[in-house]
């Protein structure tokens, strides 16, 4: 991705896709930012919408980060859904709603797991067009 450099990644959070007057701020860490990615493709042609990306590899990072940094990537006065398989456990602090599995007993190939779950960017859509009507 154009914006994952060290000097971002350092940091602990950064904006991966940036995009002017966004409807909702998507953060993710790991390969579900790639996902991500593809979401904001599928928010623009099929329903209109804009997305920004934030990659999050290490939250205690970012929240060492100034406040005005933080604000930067997690901008107030937009809704955001983080998107994390694994859980959704301590994602609140940084997304409106999330977007994750919450129990075990799901195995098999990932790409069939990320479907039935919707682990997808039509998927990630969905929620994030609940989101925004929500916020």
């Amino acid at each position: 991705l154009e914006n994952s450099t060290i000097e971002n990644g350092i940091k602990g959070g950064y904006v991966a896709v940036e995009a002017e007057n966004a409807d909702i701020t998507l953060v993710s860490t790991g390969s579900e930012v790639g996902i991500c990615v593809e979401a904001v493709k599928t928010l623009k042609d099929e329903h209109g919408l804009t997305a920004r990306v934030v990659s999050m590899p290490c939250t205690e990072i970012f929240d060492a980060q100034p406040k005005e940094y933080q604000l930067k990537v997690i901008p107030d006065g937009i809704p955001s859904l983080s998107v994390e398989v694994m859980s959704t456990l301590g994602w609140e602090k940084y997304s409106h709603e999330q977007f994750g599995l919450n129990r075990f007993g799901s195995s098999g190939p990932y790409k069939d797991v990320y479907k039935k779950f919707e682990f997808t960017p039509e998927g990630i859509s969905k929620r994030a067009m609940a989101t925004i009507e929500f916020w």
